[in-house]
Formats: structure tokens, sequence, C-alpha cells
């Protein structure tokens, strides 16, 4: 079995994007950028969404990024835009939030966008369907087997008795086998 160093690198091998702007849910975005050695050009990195706010934000890009974040919690440091909220994980401040956020959202490449979900927060059906219709290129990483046949789907089998995926990070589980990287590389 490999370990985790050597899967970052198998997947470092294959990766061929020298800019692209990952639109993630949660911290797998800016892991990403760290594995492959690359700058963070996206201003999802460090936080996560629930399921459905993160869907919402994704197909209302535009006019999310438009938004000042209002702060509305410091423990954690809770975000909102307009109707949605985002938690700020690994900031020290509320300031220190909001300067990345705003340093890294002028970063967007707007072509060349992919967006990254798992099936954690409250992800379910209704989200699937909404997800489906997400107008760039995207993946969802899940456990759940009724959705393992869309293309844009890494499933995770190990999980398969979960109701969502564990925390893949530390294993870098959602590499699997390639398929995220190889997705990746299509846009």
């Amino acid at each position: 079995m490999e370990n985790r160093e050597e899967i970052i690198e198998k997947n470092r091998n294959l990766y061929n994007q020298e800019q692209i702007s990952f639109i993630a849910q949660n911290c797998i975005g800016g892991v990403i950028y760290h594995d492959m050695n690359q700058k963070f050009l996206s201003p999802t990195i460090n936080l996560y969404f629930s399921a459905s706010d993160f869907i919402k934000f994704v197909n209302n890009l535009e006019y999310y990024l438009s938004l000042d974040i209002n702060i509305t919690n410091n423990d954690p440091i809770t975000g909102e835009l307009d109707d949605i909220k985002l938690y700020f994980l690994h900031y020290n401040s509320e300031e220190e939030a909001i300067q990345k956020w705003e340093e890294r959202k002028k970063r967007i490449i707007k072509d060349k966008i992919f967006v990254i979900c798992t099936d954690r927060d409250g992800f379910d059906d209704e989200c699937m369907e909404k997800f489906k219709n997400i107008k760039y290129p995207k993946v969802l990483i899940t456990c759940n087997e009724k959705w393992r046949n869309y293309p844009f789907v890494i499933y995770l089998e190990q999980y398969k008795n979960l109701t969502q995926v564990p925390d893949t990070i530390p294993t870098r589980e959602f590499y699997n086998d390639t398929q995220l990287i190889k997705l990746i590389n299509e846009v």
C-alpha cells in the first residue's frame, strides 16, 4: 500500500495544470494546491460551506463574489455572503480571514474553474439534483452507491456503509487512483 507521500508524488507527476481555480466546499482544494505545488487561485481555502450553501454559491458565483463578507461569529470565525454561511478554519482572526478571501478572490481564473464537493455537511438527493446542473467542470467525492456511476463522481467504496465520506485529507484517498487528477487535467 502506498503511503501519503507516494500518493502525492504519483498524482503530482500526472498533474498538468499551470493555473486553475478550485472552488471547493472544504479544505480539499487548498490541499490539492499545496500537494501540486501551486499558488492558491481561489478564495475557498481553509474554509467550508454546508452542501446546500456551497451549491448555491457555485451556481451564482459572480453574485456571491461581488459581496463583502459579513462576519457573524468569532468562534469559529463565521461569515455570511447574503444568504450563505462560510466557516473559516485555520485563521487567527476575522481580519486575516477577510483579507485572504479578498486577496484570493481576485486571483480566480474565470475560464479555468473546477468545482470540488464531498457528500459531507448535508449533501442529499436535492443537493445532487442541483449539483448535476453546475455549469463548471466538477467532481463529487462520495460513498453513496446510488451516485457512483456519474462521470463526475469519485466513489470511495471502502466507506459504503457510512452516510458520508470521512475526512480523507490525511490519507489523500480523494486522489483515488489518479481519477481526480485526470478530471482536473481535462479542464
